[in-house]
């Protein structure tokens, strides 16, 4: 059994869609911006940025910024009402960490409301590290580079490592870092999109 479990967070360890998408209509009010097909186009999984091209036809990268400035604001001050772990996963970690793997969290989140999240969900203890883009200042990474530099710095050889996620993005990125992937198919990807992981889990398979 590989020992160190990586997880997205966003539809794989918890179901915060209610509370992204408030943020996100909250952040187009107040720059003034109507987008009447947001509930056809809007998916949670990709980074903000590209949501926004999505979204809009006309993006522009002065648009992104406004977008992310806002929402950063909505979501960090929501308090995070509705995000909820998924039944099974509290059992799910408690079962690795028995087996006395370590888990880590790789997420398109910022840092800071990741940290929020976890001290409120109580996991900033038993997970042994978690990981977002914002905390390599500077740098532009994908989520691929930025698993390779966590394994890397904690001396993780990608064989013993295991990439969880719920959208094509994870699959990838697992895959690029030489990582085992395990696609979550009660997240916000479809199950095609996880065609590519090595494994794929349904929330039966905890029943």
């Amino acid at each position: 059994m590989r020992r160190h479990w990586f997880f997205d967070f966003d539809g794989t360890l918890c179901d915060t869609e209610a509370d992204i998408k408030a943020a996100w209509r909250a952040a187009l009010r107040n720059i003034g911006r109507e987008c009447p097909q947001f509930d056809s186009v809007y998916r949670t999984g990709p980074t903000l940025e590209q949501v926004v091209y999505m979204l809009f036809d006309d993006a522009t990268p002065e648009l992104v910024e406004a977008v992310k400035a806002q929402f950063r604001t909505c979501y960090d001050a929501g308090g995070f009402p509705s995000t909820r772990p998924y039944p099974w996963v509290p059992a799910w970690l408690a079962d690795l960490k028995g087996k006395d793997c370590s888990i880590y969290v790789a997420t398109n989140k910022r840092w800071n409301p990741t940290r929020i999240l976890m001290e409120k969900l109580g996991w900033d203890k038993l997970f042994d590290g978690y990981y977002t883009f914002d905390m390599f200042a500077g740098r532009s990474l994908t989520k691929a580079e930025l698993l390779v530099e966590v394994m890397r710095a904690r001396g993780i050889a990608p064989t013993d490592a295991v990439m969880v996620g719920d959208t094509k993005g994870d699959v990838v990125a697992g895959t690029a870092a030489g990582m085992y992937t395990i696609g979550c198919s009660w997240g916000y990807g479809t199950h095609e999109e996880l065609e590519g992981a090595d494994e794929i889990y349904d929330a039966g398979r905890f029943s």
